[in-house]
């Protein structure tokens, strides 16, 4: 099946599709720096970008500072649109929103981030570039406000949650980061038979159907994508 087809919510005759996306350096390209202080004298040590923060352990003696990571003024000020990423969100809306059978797909923002400090700033940033935040359809999620656990632990805790819903049978997460594709895949090869069963329940398919679909959708730097599953 060519990309196209199965990014764009064309296939909602045969269910409806659950997709993620990350945000920095996914939707936007920010230049919000996370950083690294000692824990006693509150020196700073690093500042990590989004992708460094991703895999970032911290030492014994280390703690975050998540100061500018939280500033929606900043985001809203200094936020680049990706085009590519932008204008594939905006067809997959306009599909779900246009077909009456769509309207059970969701796209989910799926963020490292933790709440903002002025979340009209984020969506206002969001609705300059033609994305609405509006639930059903579209939401925010930000795992950074689930104390424990990598970035990639905290995102699979959430598609999770969603999936346990038991209605999608696409599963999409497009990100720039490989361990939180890795997450999904393990979601997929480890996949409960509790969310199977109630997919197939749900769309009352047979044994010999698929339930559900996963697409592992790494993002480039252009934009562009490449699967990995």
């Amino acid at each position: 099946m060519r990309l196209k087809h199965f990014i764009n919510e064309r296939n909602m005759k045969y269910g409806f599709g659950l997709s993620f996306f990350d945000i920095d350096e996914t939707i936007f390209k920010t230049f919000a720096k996370i950083i690294v202080k000692d824990k006693h004298s509150g020196k700073v040590l690093k500042e990590l970008d989004n992708q460094e923060f991703n895999s970032y352990k911290l030492g014994e003696n280390e703690e975050f500072d998540f100061g500018q990571f939280r500033n929606a003024k900043l985001f809203k000020e200094t936020s680049i649109p990706i085009d590519k990423t932008i204008k594939r969100v905006q067809r997959m809306i306009d599909k779900i929103e246009s077909t009456e059978r769509g309207s059970g797909s969701r796209i989910i923002f799926l963020t490292a981030r933790a709440d903002f400090d002025n979340k009209h700033d984020v969506i206002e940033t969001f609705e300059k570039y033609g994305i609405k935040i509006k639930k059903p359809t579209t939401y925010i999620e930000r795992s950074g406000n689930i104390k424990t656990g990598t970035v990639d632990e905290k995102k699979k805790q959430i598609m999770l949650r969603y999936l346990q819903e038991g209605k999608y049978r696409r599963i999409r997460l497009i990100d720039d980061h490989k361990a939180n594709l890795k997450a999904l895949l393990d979601i997929e090869k480890n996949l409960p038979p509790t969310i199977e069963n109630a997919v197939r329940q749900y769309y009352g398919l047979d044994e010999n159907e698929k339930a559900i679909e996963f697409f592992a959708l790494y993002v480039k730097e252009d934009g562009s994508l490449e699967r990995i599953n």
